[in-house]
């Protein structure tokens, strides 16, 4: 599977290029696995050659460290537009949430991939570590915020940074389980988990 170059931009744009590097390690990623892709099948994934990777990344991990981004970014935005769609209630706010974390278009399984190498590999690596932190400890912080506003509409005590942390690690667990096991865990069984936490908390008899 080949990467085509963004709509618009020149095969010898260097951004352009950059940029089709980086999906193509998204792709890739996706399609055999962080641990068995190399320089050699992004180059050939991307249609670019083996020496150009040189000019823009130091070698597979910094790749990594952009694919993450990308996806990131990409996911970022599609729930932050979802998000804004469903109003000011925070309650609404954090269905939306749960949803746009399972929903297309951000959402694929290659960026699903993309997120299982990057929990698998933080550890070992200190820049994936930083960004591992940097990368959750923003978005939890806003649910959190959104958590204890929902609690306080509705009348229920809560620990809300708690809340956020479960809440967070629950769409990763399941990003990773659907990636390890999409046959127990679907896109949509998945997105019902998170919203079965939510129903927990808010739905109060």
């Amino acid at each position: 599977m080949s990467v085509k170059p963004a709509e618009g931009t020149r095969s010898r744009d260097p951004e352009a290029r950059k940029r089709k590097l980086i999906d193509a390690a998204i792709v890739s990623i996706g399609e055999i696995g962080y641990n068995d892709v190399t320089v050699d099948t992004i180059s050939e994934t991307a249609g670019i050659s083996r020496g150009l990777i040189g000019h823009y990344f130091k070698g597979k991990d910094q790749l990594l460290l952009e694919a993450v981004k990308t996806v990131a970014a990409e996911i970022g935005a599609s729930t932050r537009k979802a998000v804004s769609a469903a109003g000011e209630d925070a309650v609404a706010r954090l269905y939306a949430t749960a949803r746009a974390s399972f929903g297309k278009p951000a959402f694929t399984e290659a960026h699903a991939c993309v997120w299982a190498a990057l929990a698998g590999n933080a550890g070992w690596s200190p820049e994936l570590t930083q960004l591992y932190h940097e990368l959750w400890t923003g978005y939890r912080e806003a649910l959190a915020r959104l958590f204890e506003r929902a609690a306080q509409t509705r009348g229920i005590a809560l620990d809300a940074r708690l809340a956020a942390l479960t809440f967070t690690h629950l769409i990763e667990g399941l990003w990773v389980g659907w990636v390890a096991d999409s046959t127990e865990i679907s896109r949509q069984r998945a997105e019902s988990a998170c919203l079965t936490y939510l129903d927990a908390i808010f739905k109060q008899p």
